[in-house]
């Protein structure tokens, strides 16, 4: 079950019209899913233990940030793809030249993408049901 809320939407963009009020809906998290749920879950859909299970989510977890820091896509079959996007100021070719480009001023941090494979984007599009919450 999803859970989402009315909220104001500050910015709705360029066709909006001056003095009305916008609202959309915003999904609204219920709580985490833990690794130690996921290795547990883990243990009781299959024959492996919750330590042998953890122990691999954590290499995992290793190799999947050596590949990003190395510049790679992780591919995640029937999951989907994390990659790294950069955060950074955008500038005009007028106000400056590409060979001027000094990372450490114009490069702010980073993000991590994920992009969900097909298949279980239309499963989850297929299957998902709402709930609303009202704020009081």
């Amino acid at each position: 079950m999803i859970t989402y809320k009315v909220s104001k939407v500050k910015n709705p963009g360029k066709n909006a019209v001056e003095g009305t009020q916008y609202f959309a809906a915003k999904a609204v998290k219920t709580s985490d899913y833990t690794f130690d749920e996921l290795a547990e879950d883990i243990n009781n859909s299959t024959t492996v233990t919750q330590a042998d299970a953890y122990a691999v989510l954590k290499s995992i977890k290793k190799y999947i940030r050596n590949a990003l820091l190395a510049g790679r896509r992780v591919v995640l079959t029937d999951l989907g793809a994390l990659r790294i996007n950069l955060r950074g100021k955008c500038y005009s070719q007028d106000t400056m030249a590409a060979s001027d480009f000094s990372p450490a001023s114009m490069i702010k941090g980073i993000a991590v993408n994920f992009r969900p494979e097909a298949a279980l984007l239309k499963d989850l599009r297929a299957n998902y049901q709402l709930k609303r919450i009202v704020e009081e």
